[in-house]
């Protein structure tokens, strides 16, 4: 559990297990722990980084509207800052724009690149929703605003089968109210918005991974067929009856794949010339 100090922003992080860095970028509205069903797994195979993005958690800095390449520029100090490149990168949601970023404004510490549930640029329906949420997040208590995002996350099967769950998914949010405020979820949804990296996709040399949920409301399957058409040789798995959280709702399919496809390319990084980020 440490803070490191990366210009303007002390970025919180903790790391597990040993061996190549393999880094995981949350969504919005979630700070490091919402990877607490990969980090026992992945570490039994890398040395595996968690953090809190700007406007989040414990990572303190200035505030935003953030974009997309801050956040990329952000990660990619903390990954100097801790000799950790070139690292497989994971991102879901949110964490998947940012690690397109990573891939396009830092190749040079991207040894693979995973993309689940996102998108290469926000359309208008998505758009419209981040839009609603912020609304939400300005005028309401909290947990309202996180019952509706949930309700775009979560299949029916889950809210069906897991009403517990989402009791302490309620209790921890009205517990644990400074995770986020609503300053720093409307800072994080402009950079969801303002994402647009279609037309330089073709430049990621990274190996990529890229999955979406067939039945995923909030970010459809299309975003994720848009991005195989234009990341080159890149590797598209559509999870059946899956929406926007295949990595909470079957964590064990998710993880399973996430490890196979880093393995699969452990060691095999190009000739890097890792330099210091400004």
């Amino acid at each position: 559990m440490s803070l490191a100090g990366l210009g303007d922003f002390n970025v919180y992080y903790e790391e597990f297990g040993i061996g190549e860095p393999l880094v995981l970028i949350n969504g919005i509205g979630a700070d490091h722990s919402a990877w607490s069903r990969q980090t026992n797994v992945f570490s039994k195979h890398f040395r595996v980084i968690v953090f809190d993005n700007p406007g989040i958690g414990a990572t303190t800095g200035p505030s935003g509207p953030y974009t997309s390449e801050l956040l990329a520029d952000v990660l990619a100090s903390l990954l100097v800052h801790q000799d950790s490149g070139p690292a497989h990168v994971l991102g879901a949601s949110m964490g998947g724009i940012v690690a397109q970023q990573l891939a396009l404004r830092h190749p040079q510490l991207v040894r693979s690149l995973q993309l689940h549930s996102t998108w290469g640029s926000a359309d208008c329906q998505l758009s419209a929703i981040f839009h609603s949420w912020k609304t939400y997040a300005e005028k309401v208590p909290q947990l309202e605003l996180f019952r509706q995002i949930w309700l775009w996350v979560y299949t029916p099967r889950w809210y069906r089968e897991n009403p517990q769950e989402l009791a302490e998914f309620e209790r921890l949010v009205i517990e644990k109210p400074s995770i986020q405020n609503s300053k720093g979820f409307c800072d994080q949804a402009e950079a969801c918005i303002s994402h647009n990296a279609l037309d330089q996709l073709s430049t990621i040399a990274a190996p990529t991974l890229i999955t979406g949920g067939d039945c995923d409301t909030l970010v459809p399957q299309r975003h994720a067929h848009e991005l195989k058409r234009r990341i080159p040789d890149a590797l598209l798995h559509i999870w059946p009856q899956m929406g926007h959280a295949p990595f909470w709702e079957i964590a064990d399919d998710f993880n399973s794949l996430c490890v196979m496809f880093a393995k699969a390319h452990e060691g095999k990084a190009g000739n890097y010339l890792v330099e210091r980020v400004p």
